[in-house]
């Protein structure tokens, strides 16, 4: 019975709903399942963070068996490095793609491009793929406003059960990795904390950084 269950749901929205509490200012860590997190990391900013990977790994595998994450060496590196690695990052220092060649094994599903509540129990947190469409391959344009809405348990479960009404319309596919409109970089900064060390200074255009979120 188990096996029909949307795991990758109930990871999704438990990982979304510690990050919420996370990002409240007085918070100091971030609790419960963070695999997700850790792996999504290691797949997209290879420069950030020290990890290794399984030669031994099979494909038809979960990916995040993939990696092989030591203790002794993610608590070697202090927070200070983490957020100047972050700031150095540039555009095609971001590996935007990072799941292509394994589609030969799993395909894109076009259930990813779902875009409304999602729940687990009784947490249910928004998931909007329309802000990370380039991570699905396409031109990255500027996201519609969200929508403040709230839906009943029943009606988040009728959405998902009927998905393909609720898809976000994904555009031109990219012609290079990490493509996005002319207009959206000078929108990302004028609605983002680009930077993650206090006192830094430089413009970020200029230096043609990539998105932090």
């Amino acid at each position: 019975m188990t096996e029909r269950y949307a795991w990758g749901v109930a990871a999704l929205v438990h990982m979304y709903d510690q990050l919420n509490d996370a990002c409240i200012s007085h918070s100091r860590q971030l609790g419960g399942y963070i695999t997700l997190l850790q792996c999504w990391i290691y797949e997209h900013f290879l420069s950030v963070a020290d990890s290794t990977a399984d030669q031994d790994y099979n494909k038809d595998s979960p990916r995040a068996c993939r990696w092989i994450a030591m203790k002794k060496t993610v608590k070697s590196i202090c927070t200070s490095a983490y957020k100047e690695r972050l700031d150095r990052l540039r555009i095609p220092d971001v590996c935007w793609i990072p799941y292509g060649e394994h589609r030969s094994v799993r395909d894109f599903h076009v259930r990813s491009c779902y875009f409304s509540l999602l729940r687990w129990g009784p947490v249910a947190i928004y998931y909007r793929p329309e802000r990370v469409v380039w991570q699905f391959g396409y031109t990255q344009t500027i996201p519609t406003p969200p929508v403040d809405s709230w839906l009943s348990y029943d009606d988040i479960n009728d959405r998902w059960m009927h998905y393909s009404d609720h898809i976000v319309p994904t555009g031109e596919v990219c012609a290079v990795p990490g493509q996005c409109a002319s207009d959206y970089m000078d929108w990302f900064f004028c609605i983002s904390h680009p930077f993650m060390t206090p006192g830094h200074t430089s413009d970020p255009l200029s230096d043609g950084h990539a998105p932090q979120s």
